[in-house]
């Protein structure tokens, strides 16, 4: 096959001088670039010869998936790991043993490696086509299906973007014209370089040449296609065939067609990760936009905003831990304790929870006036293949809004993890103020490969240069593979870092969502008149300047803000009950009250902007906050009295000699029967003060709704929601894979996201009535080092549930 990208294999090992590979990955010499020697007729005859190679072999795989597919699945899936190996490894004797090999070349190994033996370029434009990924069950099924059922117009542009490309690959409209690949079905038509006016002419249907014009491709990157699609079908080709090695070649095309199979659902493990989507994306038919899926999401982060606004303004020792995580990645001062740090910290944290709610409140409220795709489709122009402005104007606002607000996540990450607790001895200037960005992120010589891995990858997610070299969402799947896979790597990234990157993705997320919503998403961002949207964008962004002015101020003016080791923060909730303790619990309650107050009075003083009208502006209710109830000393039952057997004499005992009966003694238990009125009425009964007394009717007791749930499960909602006056209830821990399996039990079904955030969302099973949104927790860091949920993270926990669904102590039973 012939190639044309940029490739110094054939030159030797010594010939490209081009350094080690972590600079080779920074500056993207390895990665692949056009060549520019090409004329027109050259690339015309490449292109013909690709399209002819790509159709030929689709052709013969759609004939083998018409006829053999069912009994593909069942050789396949039967097949040891060994023996799928064998097969890929003769289909393709140079593929890459590990999962995204692009990234290979600094994973691990030695550091000055020659490029031959770490980067070859088919791993740049078939990061997909690797030992680890297909000699899994599922995977290489998938991938069969797709590109044997559908037309390889589909896969066009994902294949083009998941090459992972260096400098040169930019869009420039040519002279010459442009690639066109729609409805395109022979090698000298798919592929065809031609103009699009003459296009537009020679098209009888204006929507078809819209089509062509929104998904017209640059000729050096559709040449580059070509060249991927004809090495891709050529694979696939060769390994089914591998695979019916005892079917003669001509019943490929002569056998009769069998029955679709039913569509493959892969085992995964006990829950559903957003890894697995990750690995299985490249081998399915490129999905469009989910929109159900993205509201979901949507939703819980922008619960879990709200939630943290509310607990920091409960919950004392919430917020005092949070103000330690915030100061200690903190870029300012090394290690410093003095109450302006402090105060700096919590303004810096603060700003933050605010930011937060009133960006992820926009987005939330931007997909909650979405109409569904059906609707906005039904009422679009097909001809011109734009939606109604307004549904345009709703996405333009979207999408400004998700770039936007990335600006938040990567910097904190740019400040806050060379300063972390875990990283910041690998960067010597990490806590000097006059510090650039880029020296705080020198990193010592003789560091760890698991310290280098963290800071490269994470430094090319902050970095505008790298990440135009490398894509942002590329770049968080491989931070996530690295932080599932390397223990070692795992451990240097916080709980802190973990959370900003776990926001940084998400938005990456929502961003290629709509990057699939073609062709109307094109139409929007090029054709849609900013006016409005950038008014939105102002006022929402004027409004969170001013908060963070005035919230700066009011804690550097603040008279309530002490350090966290003071005695006025202490909130002893894990402790023992106790007077002593329940009183700390209470005066510090009161100064977390006391403080707030100051803050809102502040901020309202410096900006005019008053919080809780901000928030109930919002649809924010105000909410109940947890107070503990004054200390009641515990109430000593009596000890019980031992009633003595009487002891007779045996004279007593003798049932021959009569007993005597005392003065009275036959009187003494006889009770008189009521006697009942049978004529006239009878008169209402006067109390002691000659009042009328009137014996109430009892009220019915509200019967609480009561849930039954197995043993396991029981154990966990007790924890959560405990009874009144529970003991030992501060010592409860919880396992996190207790916690999974009680949600699922109940219908929430748990979804592991990026970094340590597990989304759970309602099912059709939920056996709780009226849930409708999901909630969303960060896995605790103590989990990760194999230890049980600690009891301040169990009582967060349960508040957050109480808060959002109004669940109550007793309300699971144990079956």
């Amino acid at each position: 096959m012939a190639s044309y990208t940029y490739e110094l294999i054939e030159l030797g090992d010594d010939a490209h001088g081009l350094g080690c590979k972590c600079c080779r990955f920074i500056k993207g010499t390895d990665l692949p670039r056009p060549r520019k020697d090409l004329s027109e007729a050259e690339s015309r005859t490449l292109a013909v010869g690709f399209a002819g190679s790509v159709l030929k072999d689709w052709t013969k795989l759609n004939a083998i998936i018409k006829r053999f597919e069912g009994v593909l699945q069942k050789r396949w899936l039967k097949k040891g790991t060994k023996q799928r190996r064998e097969i890929l490894l003769r289909a393709c004797p140079e593929m890459p043993p590990c999962h995204r090999p692009d990234f290979q070349g600094f994973r691990n190994g030695q550091k000055n490696l020659p490029r031959s033996r770490t980067c070859p370029s088919r791993a740049y434009l078939w990061p997909y086509i690797n030992l680890e990924d297909l000699q899994q069950a599922y995977p290489m099924l998938l991938f069969i299906n797709s590109r044997g059922r559908h037309l390889p117009q589909n896969f066009i542009s994902a294949d083009i973007d998941n090459a992972h490309l260096g400098a040169g690959w930019e869009f420039k409209p040519p002279k010459c014209g442009t690639m066109i690949f729609h409805n395109q079905r022979t090698p000298k038509t798919y592929g065809d370089t031609a103009d699009l006016a003459d296009s537009l002419r020679s098209t009888a249907n204006l929507y078809d040449w819209a089509m062509q014009f929104v998904s017209r491709v640059d000729p050096g990157l559709g040449l580059l296609g070509l060249e991927i699609q004809a090495g891709l079908y050529s694979f696939l080709v060769q390994c089914v065939t591998l695979i019916l090695h005892d079917v003669v070649p001509s019943q490929f095309f002569l056998a009769p067609h069998q029955p679709v199979p039913p569509p493959l659902i892969p085992k995964r493990g006990d829950w559903v990760t957003l890894q697995d989507h990750m690995l299985e994306a490249p081998y399915r038919l490129p999905q469009g936009l989910d929109l159900d899926r993205l509201k979901s999401m949507v939703s819980t982060r922008h619960a879990a905003a709200t939630d943290h606004v509310w607990l920091l303004r409960e919950d004392p020792s919430y917020f005092t831990e949070t103000l330690i995580e915030w100061k200690e990645h903190d870029w300012r001062e090394e290690v410093c304790t003095c109450l302006e740090c402090w105060r700096d910290a919590a303004a810096d944290m603060l700003t933050h929870a605010f930011d937060d709610f009133l960006f992820w409140h926009e987005i939330h409220r931007c997909f909650k006036l979405m109409p569904t795709l059906e609707t906005q489709l039904a009422r679009a122009d097909l001809e011109q293949v734009r939606l109604q402005k307004k549904d345009e104007l709703r996405w333009a606002e979207l999408d400004e809004i998700c770039h936007l607000i990335m600006i938040f996540p990567m910097a904190n990450i740019r400040r806050g993890l060379p300063g972390s607790p875990r990283m910041r001895q690998c960067y010597p200037l990490s806590g000097k103020r006059d510090a650039k960005t880029l020296e705080r992120w020198a990193m010592k010589r003789g560091r760890s490969e698991a310290e280098r891995r963290v800071d490269t990858v994470f430094h090319a997610m902050i970095d505008c240069e790298q990440r135009a070299l490398h894509q942002l969402t590329p770049l968080i799947q491989e931070a996530q593979y690295m932080l599932d896979t390397e223990p070692k790597a795992a451990e240097l990234v916080d709980s802190w870092v973990l959370n900003q990157f776990a926001d940084l993705s998400l938005l990456a997320e929502l961003s290629d969502q709509m990057q699939r919503f073609k062709p109307w998403s094109d139409a929007w961002r090029i054709c849609t008149v900013g006016g409005m949207v950038d008014k939105s964008i102002a006022k929402i962004m004027t409004l969170s300047q001013s908060l963070t002015e005035a919230i700066v101020h009011a804690c550097k003016e603040s008279e309530t803000l002490y350090s966290p080791a003071s005695k006025l923060w202490q909130y002893p909730a894990d402790k023992r009950p106790s007077k002593a303790n329940n009183s700390q619990m209470r005066h510090a309650e009161s100064h977390l009250d006391i403080f707030w107050g100051e803050l809102e009075e502040n901020v309202l003083d410096y900006s005019g902007e008053d919080v809780s009208e901000i928030l109930a502006a919002r649809g924010l209710r105000k909410r109940k906050l947890y107070r503990t109830p004054k200390w009641k000393d515990p109430i000593l039952a009596p000890a019980a009295e031992v009633n003595q057997a009487p002891r007779f004499g045996l004279i007593e005992l003798n049932p021959n000699v009569p007993k005597k009966r005392s003065a009275g003694e036959d009187h003494a238990g006889a009770t008189k029967a009521p006697k009942t009125k049978t004529r006239g009425v009878a008169s209402t009964p006067l109390d002691e003060e000659g009042v009328v007394t009137v014996t109430p009717e009892p009220e019915e007791a509200v019967p609480l709704v009561t849930i039954k749930v197995k043993k396991r499960t029981h154990r966990v909602f007790s924890a959560l929601l405990p009874e009144a006056g529970a003991e030992n209830h501060h010592k409860i821990e919880v396992a996190w894979d207790d916690m999974l399996q009680a949600m699922a039990d109940i219908g929430m079904m748990p979804e592991k996201l990026y970094g340590s955030v597990w989304n759970f969302k309602p099912t059709e099973e939920c056996v709780v009535e009226g849930m409708t949104r999901g909630i969303q927790f960060h896995e605790p860091k103590e989990v990760r080092r194999g230890n049980k949920i600690g009891p301040h993270m169990v009582r967060v926990f349960g508040r957050r549930v109480q808060h959002a669904y109004g669940w109550t102590a007793g309300m699971f039973v144990c079956e």
